[in-house]
């Protein structure tokens, strides 16, 4: 009775400390102080790797920048932008620039969980109000479904984003991803025991008909890798980097859909803007040709030059049928690159949009830091080097195979028999048994040592308690681990070689898109000068041709010429474009460019 008394105090006072200080609220308490933290921490990290600006930048802002970063949870920083600005476009820039540069990121606490999350951060220039502005600004983390990045005027996030529906490169490689966490698991599961239950009845009959005996039994069966030469440990972090490995080839399958989709992209935005012009010019010159038949009429102009002008209509009509049909092939490029189910909806969406047209772009950045970007965030390169680790590993488990292996194996239940005159009493049974095992050259020395205990079957009287030991030579029964350690020796080698073909790769990838980029910006700048020259004939030319100095052909001569200046600055502007989305691409989309002329898919 009094421990009953003493049972229920317990439970009513369990009752009252849970009611007063309820658990659930504490731990959630406690998450969101760990989250304020990370958030925090983060914040006076990137605070303290930005180079100090100058006062006059800080003065002509209101000294805070509120970015928005996309982690993994491990630290990797896979997007950013600012989507709260400054108040100055150099300071947010300078921020952004830094957080490219920085590597340190932590890796997330567990009330983050391990899904990729944007996480909201400020950076505040009063770094001691770093936590208040955290804790009382609203700022939070939100998950990817959450995330709705802004949409450039230009429409190219729509493009990508309908390329992305149906990407069959990008599913496999989620896929993947999706494989790799199998792995993991698998690897894990390893570590611990493995458990099955077994139950079994056995009834046999002596001569006659009539039931002789009957058994039974049930039991737990363990089997426990005690040590394996940290194999099992090894296997988990080759798994780990196998799924790193998945991921990066993931955002490589993204970049590269990206960046033949921004590449058709300006492809079609040139061709518009080129039959614009030729449109134009179409319409320039069409007054000029019905002025020259009245003229023509009323004799003031020769047949001659009726017939030249005729010539000269001829030729703009046959520019503006180019024009379109190249604009036609850059469409279908363009609905090609989005897929070309959903092309056609793709290119409306852009078509809506009002943009405006492209115009010449400078990028303040040097071929070293190109380089540079491209070796710190190219995601095919961090693939090849996350194989280098799993190889790595293989080597180790192979390597690891020549230690000594221990196993504990052992069962525990009840079973027990009895004749059928009898009355069938279950006790308990168990066994013990230990394992050694060491590979010696091409052979295997194993040693066991084994414990049992059985409760009485029919026909016994008493229980049955035994130990065993005993020693075997396995003969050239484990040449398998010559080969083994070979082929992991060879894989290793064959990822050393493949990362520094990726590094030439890059390397040379980086320098064509950087060199292409500069003979672009030239291109452009000598495309200029020629149109401001043919703009100044053209005005003189149409100042003479009121004074009649200049005839209706040369007018529509210098029409023309001055749009082929035109066409020609417009192709340079798309190739410059496509150059430099592609030194974009290059740098693993980690180049920053301040300019709002140029508009790339927002990396995800």
């Amino acid at each position: 009775m009094r421990i009953k008394r003493v049972i229920f105090f317990y439970f009513f006072v369990f009752i009252v400390v849970t009611a007063i200080l309820p658990t659930v609220s504490s731990i959630y308490s406690q998450s969101q102080e760990d989250i304020v933290q990370y958030i925090t921490d983060l914040s006076k990290d990137i605070y303290s790797s930005i180079q100090k600006p100058d006062p006059s930048i800080i003065d002509s802002s209101n000294g805070e920048v509120k970015l928005r970063l996309f982690l993994s949870p491990w630290g990797e920083l896979k997007d950013v932008y600012v989507s709260e600005s400054s108040g100055n476009r150099e300071l947010d820039n300078l921020c952004l620039k830094t957080i490219w540069l920085y590597k340190r990121y932590q890796p997330f606490p567990e009330a983050l969980g391990n899904k990729d999350l944007w996480i909201d951060v400020p950076i505040i220039f009063d770094v001691g109000d770093v936590e208040g502005k955290v804790k009382g600004g609203g700022w939070r983390v939100k998950s990817e479904e959450e995330m709705k990045p802004e949409v450039t005027n230009l429409g190219i996030n729509d493009a990508v984003d309908i390329a992305l529906e149906n990407h069959m490169a990008s599913k496999i490689a989620q896929e993947e991803i999706e494989l790799s966490k199998l792995k993991i698991r698998e690897a894990r599961r390893a570590l611990y025991p493995a458990a099955t239950v077994n139950y079994m009845e056995t009834t046999g009959k002596t001569a006659g008909t009539t039931q002789d005996f009957t058994d039974k039994e049930y039991k737990l069966k363990f089997e426990y890798p005690l040590y394996y030469g940290w194999r099992l440990k090894y296997a988990v972090d080759q798994a780990m980097s196998n799924l790193k490995a998945s991921t990066a080839n993931y955002d490589k399958a993204l970049q590269d859909l990206r960046g033949e989709v921004e590449s058709a992209f300006y492809a079609y935005m040139a061709g518009k803007m080129d039959l614009k012009i030729h449109n134009d010019l179409l319409e320039e010159t069409n007054s000029i040709f019905t002025g020259a038949k009245k003229r023509l009429e009323l004799g003031l102009i020769t047949r001659a030059e009726f017939l030249q002008l005729e010539s000269q209509m001829q030729q703009i009509n046959y520019q503006v049928i180019s024009s379109e049909n190249e604009l036609a092939m850059a469409k279908l490029a363009l609905a090609q690159a989005v897929n070309i189910k959903d092309g056609e909806k793709a290119i409306e969406i852009i078509d809506k949009e009002p943009g405006k047209d492209l115009e010449p772009i400078m990028v303040d950045v040097s071929l070293d830091e190109c380089i540079d970007l491209a070796f710190k965030s190219r995601p095919d390169l961090k693939a090849k080097q996350y194989m280098l680790e799993f190889n790595d590993y293989e080597r180790k488990i192979a390597e690891s195979k020549n230690q000594l292996k221990v196993d504990l194996t052992g069962t525990y239940g009840k079973s027990g028999g009895a004749y059928e005159s009898e009355s069938l009493n279950m006790d308990n049974d168990w066994y013990l048994g230990l394992k050694v095992t060491k590979p010696l050259g091409g052979n295997t020395l194993s040693t066991a040592v084994t414990k049992d205990k059985t409760s009485q079957k029919h026909g016994q009287s008493t229980r049955t308690e035994s130990m065993s030991k005993s020693v075997e030579f396995g003969l050239l029964d484990g040449l398998q681990h010559f080969s083994e350690q070979k082929s992991a020796e060879i894989g290793y080698k064959k990822a050393q070689e493949e990362l520094e073909q990726v590094k030439d790769g890059i390397l040379k990838e980086v320098k064509e898109a950087y060199l292409n980029y500069k003979k672009g910006l030239i291109q452009i700048m000598t495309n200029l000068n020629k149109i401001k020259y043919r703009e100044e004939e053209l005005k003189i030319t149409k100042a003479r041709a009121e004074l009649n100095e200049a005839s209706l052909s040369e007018l529509a001569q210098a029409y023309m010429s001055f749009t082929d200046e035109k066409a020609y600055y417009i192709e340079a502007l798309g190739a410059l474009y496509q150059s430099l989305a592609k030194l974009n691409k290059a740098t693993g989309y980690a180049l920053f460019l301040d300019d709002e002329n140029f508009k790339l898919a927002n990396r995800k």
